[in-house]
């Protein structure tokens, strides 16, 4: 009987996605294999982009103890060449007069594909060696998808940063360092650093696996995650720059507390009209007694007052916001009270953002809009459309601010 490496759906995939960048002329891509009689480690990429997939091995595999590689793009054409959701078996054939095994196996197609086993690649052994012996953290799997989820809440982001001691959260955005106060019911167990690639990595590393934790070691240079059988690492070195990097502190501009209902309401109807959608514009119109969001174009839109506890005295403003990046803002995971915390922020280059809080005590925002600007221009257009509602309505937007109205969770604003 043959010996043969069995391929199951899941680990097909791992694999197939890991080998898209293999470059189907790259003659010098290898793939190492690493065979006890327990474990089958399958060994891919180079520099800081490894990744480890162990297959436990079968007795009927007839499998041989031993380390040796092969061509990568030859290999990911026994791969292709099969139907997904099947098994797929690699003929493995030992013989006297060589060290190292062959393949000799038959494609979907009844074609024959035969790859000699080489010397295994010395950097993938290394890796192995390394990721064996590193000093990791554990954390639970549900803790490392909650972690990934935070922060891709507060996407778009260069690299994100847990901070134990502190119990911050800081992103990278624009070559600058933003803090967050870490969201209620989320502790970090110990000081992370990632960027965006890392982060995508660590969970899809976590929803593909069922073991309950995984560990994580960083360095200067890469990171790697391993459930325990797969081991992923990615480059770190776009982070080289990150400690030289200026934290951002805002002044604030404007402070409001309003309906989260009416706002996502709002927003929907804007997303829901073709027009005012394509424009991409929300006008947010903010004065000491009155706050109204608005989408207008010439030909369609509409505006609403927003039930407010209105903060500070100011005089008519109005900003342009992205509509957009309005709507992506997922105010239910940063709150479950009715009403919502927002402040318009300016940083010390006189950029303005929107935040978002969870709570009064958050003195850094769980989320911001960045793509948000002053609009003057839009001043008569906006008091217009404000005449109109009052007219509709027959009450004064005005009557919508009431600053004795029971802020829920916001008491001390």
């Amino acid at each position: 009987m043959m010996a043969k490496i069995v391929l199951k759906p899941k680990e097909q995939t791992s694999i197939s996605d890991f080998l898209k960048s293999v470059i189907k002329l790259d003659a010098e891509a290898r793939i190492s294999f690493i065979i006890n009689d327990k474990t089958c480690k399958i060994i891919m990429g180079t520099g800081d982009s490894m990744q480890i997939i162990s297959l436990d091995v079968e007795k009927d595999w007839l499998l041989k103890d031993g380390q040796w590689s092969l061509s990568a793009s030859s290999f990911k054409q026994c791969l292709s060449l099969h139907l997904q959701q099947t098994n797929i078996e690699v003929d493995i054939e030992y013989t006297s007069k060589n060290p190292y095994p062959h393949v000799d196996t038959l494609t979907k197609g009844e074609s024959r594909i035969y790859i000699l086993a080489k010397e295994i690649v010395a950097e993938h052994l290394d890796f192995l060696m390394f990721v064996e012996q590193a000093k990791k953290h554990t954390m639970l799997t549900t803790s490392a998808i909650e972690m990934a989820n935070i922060a891709n809440s507060y996407t778009p982001y260069d690299s994100f940063e847990t901070n134990k001691a502190e119990s911050k959260i800081r992103i990278e955005r624009d070559n600058r360092i933003i803090p967050f106060d870490v969201p209620k019911g989320f502790t970090p167990k110990f000081d992370l650093l990632l960027n965006k690639d890392g982060v995508e990595n660590l969970k899809n590393l976590c929803e593909s696996t069922k073991s309950k934790t995984v560990t994580i070691y960083t360095d200067d240079e890469r990171a790697i995650f391993s459930d325990g059988y797969n081991v992923i690492s990615n480059s770190l070195l776009s982070l080289r720059d990150y400690a030289n990097k200026k934290e951002i502190n805002y002044i604030v501009e404007q402070k409001l507390v309003i309906s989260i209902y009416t706002l996502k309401d709002e927003i929907k109807i804007y997303r829901n009209m073709g027009i005012v959608k394509k424009a991409n514009e929300a006008l947010l119109y903010i004065e000491s007694n009155c706050v109204m969001l608005a989408g207008l174009t010439e030909e369609t839109g509409g505006n609403c007052f927003l039930s407010t506890q209105e903060i500070n005295e100011t005089p008519p403003t109005i900003y342009r916001i992205n509509l957009s990046a309005l709507s992506k803002v997922k105010i239910s995971d940063i709150t479950s009270a009715k009403q919502i915390k927002l402040q318009m922020l300016l940083d010390e280059d006189g950029k303005r953002s929107l935040g978002f809080y969870s709570d009064t005590d958050s003195v850094n925002p769980y989320q911001c809009i960045d793509d948000i600007e002053l609009a003057p221009e839009k001043m008569n257009k906006v008091i217009e459309a404000k005449k109109a509602l009052e007219k509709k309505l027959g009450k004064r937007g005005e009557d919508f601010s009431d600053p004795q109205l029971p802020g829920v969770g916001f008491d001390d604003v």
